[in-house]
């Protein structure tokens, strides 16, 4: 740059530079746009037709690949639950043909106004709501060359349902006719689709409504549970439909259900599973849960939700506009490389049952409503529980569901409820050996120790009864539990006091819930001063009386029973029930193994537990409530193998009040008083004796006697346990069970000992 005549003068070659520029930016945008017109005008003139049907009748749809849900197995890995295949109808109201959209299409051809569209859609839909639909009227009076104009339209469109009748009494006329089943309408697709599947009427208009509460705003576009579970000769039908077009916006789709393999077999503790409502829906959404999904509902398959749900894989189509996928390279290419995902299958667990004792627990229960519980004795896990009456839970998953859910809502035995942890009764004299245990802590009984039965306890002008009238004289603690003594036990809990008694009941696991991997269970109740004065405004020293034989107001679970019993015959230690030994992923391998859950330990007393132990080793012996058990001619086999098996069945009966009865009828047969008066039957039994390894409660409710109606199934169950470890070469030599001795007995012990009586 340079100076003339005072001015600045531009370089001529820069200025000539920026021109070249320009025009060369500008030629290349002309360029672009040029080509870009000419890609428009390919895609929509020269291809236009062809993406134009495109779009109009080709959706994107993300189509879900169900998981497998994890097994349930035995304690031995035999499947208690699995899965079978299942064929699933989907509905996409969106790819359905709209009945007033279709009409609109033939009115310049039928010279029809907006008026007789509607009636003559209105008659459709009348006609669909019958039997055996008739076709209706659409035009009755139409110009043969309409008619043969209408009929180019449709042989063009490809419309079905649609039928033109020409020389009508021979006058230069046509009608035309439409078939309510095939016309294209949503309500024709409905009508078709419930009748391959076999619906009726009320079923059909159930599913429909269902499925209209689920397709609101964009739901209309998903695909929408409709029938679930169809049979396979159903879905070849619906396939066959849907293949050749006739049911747009319908879907058959591959799924699982549960199956539990031996039907009503340990119900309760399998539980079963449904779908989710729609408010559980939304909560469960970000978890992954979808329309249609079912869900845990009781037992280990609810408790063990997340375990054994996997997660679902998805896969993206593209589908025409009748819901038909379709597999062209350009729809792939559509899509790309993250259109598919697998699905991860969920866990299996491996249950703690024993299923041949929870076969003969199931099949040696002879009442109405009750449960067996079988635990082992040093680690808490649970060998059987069965809960009665029970149910098939696979039948809530079919067509009999509606008959089955109402016969269990009205059966009075509550059929629903696990009799084993979500029901709980007084314990009768099976808490006697709590109330030992208590008195045994607080230094007011021991081996030596007697008290005085004459028949009754009295306290003022009050009068407990003893069960046997004559009473049973001076009597020891363990000849009081092998007799069931109920003085003995007045006289003990009235020295106790509530509060003692409710103190050591708390420490072995009443009042309070278990902790067992099951829903629902509850607390049972142990009252002590407080209670009283909560619930009655005041505290009588009589309450404690009651409460000392498992009658008054203290309440039980069965389970809360065996796990307090095993407390009793372990040194103390209480454990928590557990079902689940193993949690096992898809390829078998154990991805986490249960251990023993110590709750509680009654420290330094393993010696008076020993005695109570011991006095319970003789229920089954000469002068035990259960001595029965050794001579039932109904289950002699038992009888025997009980006699001379080596081993001792040791426990304790117990017969708990459910209404005071006039003493006229209080010991009559039970058979001979009302089923709702009869006492509830217990009976805890333990084996073998003198090592106790497994413990079994029977609860029968209205059962009557304990020993009688209860004993012989927890021995059944006993029996089964023996012959299975007896197999592994167990219990070759085996301890004695000492004889009970007398009182005279136990003084001459005492004096040969230097003690003194108490």
């Amino acid at each position: 740059m340079h100076t003339r005549g005072g001015h600045m003068v531009g370089n001529g070659h820069d200025e000539a530079f920026s021109r070249v520029r320009f025009w060369t930016i500008t030629g290349f945008a002309w360029l672009f746009l040029v080509a870009l017109l000419f890609r428009l005008f390919d895609l929509q003139v020269v291809d236009g037709e062809t993406y134009l049907n495109r779009s109009r009748s080709n959706f994107l749809q993300e189509r879900r690949i169900p998981h497998t849900r994890g097994l349930i197995l035995d304690q031995a890995g035999a499947p208690l639950v699995d899965n079978r295949p299942a064929k699933d109808v989907y509905l996409t109201l969106g790819l359905m043909p709209d009945s007033e959209r279709s009409l609109r299409r033939l009115m310049a051809h039928l010279e029809m106004n907006y008026a007789q569209l509607k009636a003559t859609d209105k008659a459709l839909l009348a006609e669909l709501k019958k039997k055996h639909p008739l076709w209706v009227v659409a035009k009755k009076e139409l110009a043969t060359t309409q008619c043969q104009s209408l009929e180019k339209y449709l042989d063009k469109n490809k419309m079905p349902g649609i039928r033109v009748d020409y020389d009508l009494q021979g006058q230069n006329v046509c009608q035309v006719m439409l078939d309510p089943l095939s016309f294209p309408s949503r309500a024709g697709v409905l009508r078709r689709v419930t009748d391959v599947i076999g619906l009726n009427g009320a079923e059909a208009e159930q599913a429909i409504q269902k499925m209209w509460r689920k397709s609101r705003g964009l739901g209309k576009f998903k695909p929408i549970p409709f029938v679930m579970d169809v049979s396979y000769d159903v879905y070849a039908r619906l396939e066959s439909a849907i293949s050749v077009g006739d049911l747009p916006g319908v879907s058959a789709f591959d799924d699982q259900r549960r199956r539990y393999i031996e039907g009503d077999f340990a119900t309760h503790v399998l539980g079963f599973m449904n779908e989710l409502s729609p408010k559980e829906l939304k909560k469960k959404k970000d978890a992954g849960y979808r329309m249609g999904d079912q869900i845990g509902r009781r037992g280990i398959e609810r408790v063990y939700e997340n375990v054994l749900r996997g997660t679902d894989g998805k896969e993206e189509v593209v589908v025409d506009a009748k819901g038909r996928r379709l597999g062209v390279s350009w729809a792939q290419d559509l899509l790309g490389e993250d259109r598919y995902r697998e699905a991860e299958p969920g866990h299996s667990v491996v249950l703690s049952i024993d299923s041949q004792m929870q076969h003969r627990a199931e099949t040696a229960f002879q009442g109405r409503a009750g449960s067996v519980v079988a635990l082992e004795v040093n680690t808490g896990f649970v060998l059987a529980l069965a809960s009665f009456p029970d149910y098939d839970p696979n039948l809530l998953n079919s067509k009999e569901r509606s008959t089955l859910v109402t016969s269990l809502n009205t059966n009075p035995d509550k059929p629903w409820i696990n009799k084993a942890v979500q029901e709980h009764y007084a314990p009768g004299s099976t808490f006697k050996a709590i109330t030992a245990v208590a008195g045994l802590v607080n230094n007011l009984t021991g081996n030596y120790n007697s008290r005085y039965c004459p028949g009754f306890y009295q306290m003022g002008r009050t009068k407990w009864r003893c069960f046997h009238r004559g009473g049973h004289g001076h009597i020891a603690l363990a000849e009081a539990m092998q007799k069931s003594c109920d003085t003995y036990f007045y006289s003990l809990g009235h020295e106790l006091g509530i509060d003692r008694l409710a103190a050591t009941s708390t420490l072995l696991g009443f009042g309070q819930p278990t902790g067992i991997d099951l829903d629902g269970e509850i607390p049972g109740i142990i009252p002590d001063k407080a209670w009283y004065k909560k619930h009655f405004g005041r505290y009588s020293p009589g309450y404690v009386v009651n409460n000392s034989i498992g009658q008054g107001d203290v309440t039980v679970t069965p389970l809360q029973l065996a796990s307090a019993y095993a407390a009793l015959i372990n040194g103390g230690r209480v454990f928590r029930p557990q079902l689940v030994r193993e949690i096992l992923n898809h390829r078998g391998e154990v991805v986490e193994e249960k251990q023993p859950e110590l709750v509680n330990q009654l420290d330094s007393i393993e010696q008076e537990l020993e005695l109570v132990r011991r006095s319970m080793g003789y229920v089954t012996q000469k002068g035990g409530t259960a001595n029965g058990l050794l001579y039932r001619k109904d289950l002699p086999d038992m009888s025997l193998w009980l006699r001379d098996s080596g081993l001792v069945l040791g426990g304790k009966t117990g017969t708990a009040q459910v209404v005071k009865l006039s003493k006229a009828i209080a010991h009559l047969d039970p058979e001979e008083v009302k089923y709702e008066q009869r006492d509830h039957a217990w009976f805890v039994g333990f084996m073998p004796a003198h090592k106790p390894e497994v413990i079994i409660v029977t609860m029968t409710e209205h059962g009557g006697f304990g020993g009688t109606t209860s004993a012989p199934v927890t021995a059944q169950v006993a029996q089964v346990w023996f012959d299975e470890v007896r197999g592994k070469g167990r219990f070759s030599n085996l301890e004695p069970m000492p004889k009970v001795r007398s009182l005279k007995e136990l003084k001459a012990e005492k004096e040969e000992n230097h003690e003194y009586l108490q």
